[in-house]
C-alpha cells in the first residue's frame, strides 16, 4: 500500500502550491462535475482508475486536449497532466458524500418516526377511533401513508440536504487545508 501511495502521491512546484491556496472563492476545492462522475464510476467499478487528468484539478481530459476546461491549465506551458487521481483527493470526495448521505437519511428517517408516532397519537388520542378497529386502521393508513412521504421527503430532502452540505462543505475545506498542508 505504501508503495501505491507514494507512487501516484503529490510532487508539487510553486505554482501547484499558488493553485492548491486559490482553488475556489471560499477555498474549499470544488470538484468538477466530471471529476466527481469518475470518481463515483471507479468507486463502483464501472471505469478504470487511471485514464489522463489535469495536473492541478484533477479533471478528466481528453488525448488531445490542450487546455483544462475547469481551470484552465495550459497543459503545454503548466503543470502537465497526470495518469491517475491522487487517493487523497478521492477519500475528501468519499468523505463528503459519507456526511452528505448521513444527515440526508438521518432526517428522512426522522420524517418517518414523526409519522409513525403522529399517527399513533391520532388514532389513539380520538376516542371514536379508538373503540372503533376499522375505522382506526384505515386513517393511520392515510396518516402513514400521507405523512411518511411528507416528512421523510421535506425533512431528508431540504433540511438533510442543507445541513449535511454545509457540515460536508466545513469537512471538505479542512481536509483540503490538511492537503494544502502536507503539500508543503
Amino acid at each position: 500500500m505504501d508503495k501505491k501511495e507514494n507512487q501516484f502521491s503529490f510532487q508539487v512546484n510553486s505554482v501547484e502550491k499558488n493553485f492548491l491556496h486559490n482553488f475556489s472563492i471560499d477555498g474549499c476545492p470544488l470538484f468538477s462535475e466530471r471529476l466527481e462522475e469518475h470518481l463515483v464510476a471507479v468507486s463502483r467499478g464501472e471505469s478504470p482508475a487511471v485514464g489522463r487528468f489535469c495536473g492541478f484539478c484533477f479533471t478528466p481530459t481528453g488525448p488531445n486536449t490542450e487546455i483544462c476546461g475547469h481551470c484552465q491549465n495550459n497543459f503545454l506551458l503548466d503543470k502537465k497532466t497526470v495518469e491517475i487521481v491522487p487517493l487523497a483527493v478521492t477519500e475528501i470526495l468519499r468523505e463528503q458524500r459519507k456526511i452528505e448521505s448521513r444527515f440526508v437519511n438521518g432526517f428522512a428517517y426522522f420524517g418517518v418516526l414523526l409519522a409513525v408516532l403522529g399517527g399513533l397519537v391520532v388514532v389513539l388520542g380520538i376516542p371514536y377511533l379508538r373503540d372503533h378497529l376499522i375505522p382506526a386502521t384505515i386513517v393511520y393508513a392515510l396518516i402513514l401513508l400521507v405523512g411518511v412521504r411528507i416528512l421523510a421527503g421535506v425533512l431528508g430532502g431540504y433540511f438533510g440536504d442543507n445541513i449535511g452540505y454545509n457540515r460536508a462543505r466545513k469537512r471538505t475545506i479542512q481536509s483540503w487545508e490538511e492537503l494544502k498542508t502536507a503539500v508543503e
